[in-house]
């Protein structure tokens, strides 16, 4: 018993370690960071456009970077039809790409979207729970994330995909209180669908957190884990845009 709690422990520093070096890095290079503005976005994002991402070919992959949990999953460019976008295969593995970029969410209002679709949920044992720790694993999350100079006060707004969870349950991170969650789909989708998100940044921060934000957005990140199941858990990842609502 006291060596499984130590094992949590363990997971949770580390979690809490390894969002500290994102926010780090985050804040070290944010001034060299160039915004395209003024676009229009694949996913219908109608807002001045900050950055966006069509994974048209392999290098496109090469502007985001790597941070790893326990193993590596295996993120990829393919291509199907008219489509290029990332599919990110997980056995026993964590790791997330993530992207620093710089946008005012203290007197403008940030906007997110993407595209996504899951073929394969991690399996479970127990019933799904956003904030159950020992079976943490999701098929497709994407990460918002304000960094603050001090680590413990950088707040992280997470948009996961579920298998059997309803659509708008939300909760907090079983590893840090100032990351909550919020699932934005439920299930399978029929015939292979994609679904594409549009958030409001702002306004989905004050819903969660009860507050308007007090930092930047200083990154965007994706994610598909396995690691607490050890199983295997299959989604993809395209067209992701970062702006702010007009």
């Amino acid at each position: 018993m006291k060596y499984s709690h130590r094992k949590r422990l363990i997971r949770r520093w580390a979690l809490l370690i390894s969002l500290g070096l994102i926010v780090f890095l985050v804040l070290f290079f944010r001034q060299n960071i160039e915004l395209m503005r003024k676009g229009r976005g694949g996913v219908g994002l109608k807002c001045d456009i900050a950055k966006k991402f069509s994974f048209s070919g392999e290098d496109t992959l090469k502007e985001w970077e790597e941070k790893v949990f326990k193993n590596r999953v295996v993120y990829k460019i393919e291509k199907s039809e008219d489509l290029s976008y990332v599919r990110a295969t997980s056995n026993n593995a964590a790791s997330a790409l993530y992207y620093k970029i710089d946008l005012d969410a203290k007197s403008r209002r940030p906007v997110v979207a993407w595209r996504w679709r899951v073929e394969k949920f991690p399996t479970k044992k127990n019933p799904e729970s956003l904030e159950a720790e020992n079976e943490d694993d999701f098929a497709a999350r994407v990460y918002v994330i304000f960094p603050a100079m001090f680590i413990t006060n950088s707040k992280v707004l997470e948009y996961v995909w579920s298998e059997t969870l309803p659509v708008g349950t939300t909760g907090t991170s079983p590893y840090s209180k100032n990351i909550k969650l919020i699932v934005l789909e439920q299930g399978l989708p029929k015939d292979k669908e994609w679904f594409t998100e549009k958030r409001d940044v702002y306004e989905d921060y004050i819903k969660l957190f009860g507050r308007p934000p007090e930092y930047n957005l200083g990154a965007v990140a994706f994610m598909t884990n396995t690691e607490h199941t050890g199983t295997l858990a299959d989604a993809m990842y395209d067209e992701i845009e970062t702006g702010y609502k007009e």
